[in-house]
């Protein structure tokens, strides 16, 4: 058994070259360090290799990895394979993780050593203060809850009891890994608290006109129900927002 260590952070990349160096230093801004932030390029042909080689050169903890599929769900079972972080992250490369995001849901997974999954709040954005690595003051904010990998920490133990990423799945696999979790009564709990910068622009796969989208959607919850039926789970699955924790004003 790999005796396993730290923390892991897993940016799938295609063509977000110009993305790419806020969002690590996101995460190197964090109080907590990570142990390894493997970034999975996916065949880009911008300069995202270039960008990916310099990041590497001022921070040993990033490492390069190649996917020969561009599928997300591959690209992050790509990761997942090498990864050996006790947990495990996930960061989108046009995203950004808020400061004090990763120390407060590593206290909160202490705390409490049944839960294996804190997520939080997820604030979307059109434009950065690169300075500071926040929302601009004239961005477009909109902050609630949604599934997004990069607002949750993993204990490593999630993905041993229900397995990798689907990859028929382009979209919704992140729905699809949830709902697992949630089939396999392994404890989640949604902190209200800002733990993801989501930014909102033209090149973003969740921006594309395609039908897709609601295929893969509807195709995460037919496969929930079968594998509730399966296993005798007649009572359907609360929906997400009664895991979020009864604070009474959402914390930066």
């Amino acid at each position: 058994m790999v005796a396993r260590s730290g923390v892991s952070v897993i940016i799938p990349n295609l063509n977000m070259a110009r993305f790419l160096p806020d969002a690590v230093h996101s995460i190197l801004r964090q109080a907590v360090p990570v142990a390894e932030i493997f970034i999975i390029d996916a065949g880009s042909d911008d300069d995202s290799l270039a960008v990916i080689a310099e990041l590497g050169s001022r921070c040993a903890q990033v490492r390069l990895l190649h996917s020969d599929q561009k599928n997300p769900s591959a690209v992050r079972n790509r990761g997942l394979a090498a990864a050996s972080g006790e947990i495990i992250c996930f960061l989108d490369a046009d995203d950004l993780w808020p400061a004090g995001k990763l120390a407060r849901q590593l206290a909160r997974l202490a705390a409490e050593p049944p839960v294996r999954v804190v997520s939080g709040f997820v604030q979307y954005f059109d434009r950065l203060d690169r300075e500071n690595l926040v929302p601009a003051v004239d961005s477009r904010l909109e902050t609630l809850f949604h599934v997004h990998l990069g607002a949750a920490i993993f204990h490593h133990s999630v993905f041993e009891a229900v397995g990798p990423f689907d990859e028929s799945l382009l979209y919704s696999e992140d729905v699809d890994l949830l709902l697992r979790i949630r089939e396999a009564g392994i404890p989640m709990t949604i902190l209200r608290a800002r733990t993801l910068y989501y930014r909102r622009h033209d090149d973003s796969l969740m921006s594309r006109a395609d039908r897709s989208k609601e295929r893969d959607f509807k195709s995460a919850l037919a496969k929930s129900l079968v594998r509730r039926r399966r296993k005798g789970m007649t009572a359907p699955l609360a929906p997400f927002e009664t895991l979020i924790e009864p604070e009474t004003r959402l914390e930066s």
